[in-house]
């Protein structure tokens, strides 16, 4: 017999007990068992249909949260897109801002290019020196506006953060690690290191010239005491 059949027969001897016990029940009793079924039934249909509305009503949710969805990610693209568009017209208005003011540079460029080498004497050079100033002077106050500032770098002790050392020296003047001279000026972009200075950095004095300064020294003491 297999496990079908078995269950079969299970359930075929439980309705037989099931029918003896309801042979020996009073009519009353047997409308009471009835009515109670009844009602136990309308229960479960009741429930299960409250189980289908739930189960309806989570599908009509989850409809309607993919669809939010979809829209959130769409304006959220979109945002995307706007705030690119923003950030790159912003981009092209601060060059734009940059160059119009770097126009009066070139206009003053142009002016000295366009004067004539008739007055050839020293106070016509000299002014041309004087007016090279006037705009170098212009043209580093604009970049100032933008944050540009120059790195102190001569007599400052050497930070490889903002100097680039191509040489060590020896000095009596600049104690060891310390910026003695500067190549090439370098710059700060508002915090940031735009670029470093080229320096040469001191490694103390020679044993040649602490000798000499401490004669030097001795011989001004020698001097005072006379």
């Amino acid at each position: 017999m297999d496990h079908n059949e078995q269950q079969r027969k299970e359930c075929e001897d439980l309705s037989d007990i099931q029918m003896e016990k309801y042979k020996k029940m009073k009519k009353t009793e047997l409308l009471t068992e009835i009515v109670s079924r009844d009602e136990k039934l309308k229960e479960v249909e009741n429930s299960l249909k409250k189980t289908e509305a739930d189960l309806e009503k989570m599908r009509e949710n989850e409809k309607t949260y993919k669809e939010q969805l979809i829209r959130m990610q769409a304006d959220f693209e979109n945002y995307k897109k706007r705030e690119e568009k923003k950030k790159l017209e912003f981009m092209e208005y601060a060059k734009q801002d940059l160059i119009c003011q770097l126009l009066s540079v070139v206009d003053n460029l142009e002016r000295a290019a366009s004067y004539t080498s008739e007055q050839n004497n020293e106070k016509y050079y000299e002014n041309i020196k004087e007016g090279l100033k006037g705009i170098l002077k212009n043209f580093q106050n604009i970049l100032e506006k933008e944050g540009l500032k120059s790195i102190k770098a001569v007599g400052t002790k050497f930070d490889p953060y903002c100097h680039e050392a191509i040489m060590q020296v020896e000095s009596d003047k600049f104690p060891e690690d310390t910026v003695i001279e500067e190549l090439i000026k370098g710059y700060y972009l508002k915090a940031k290191v735009l670029r470093p200075s080229v320096v040469k950095v001191s490694k103390g004095a020679s044993e040649k010239q602490k000798e000499t300064k401490n004669k030097s020294e001795d011989f001004n003491k020698d001097d005072t005491k006379k």
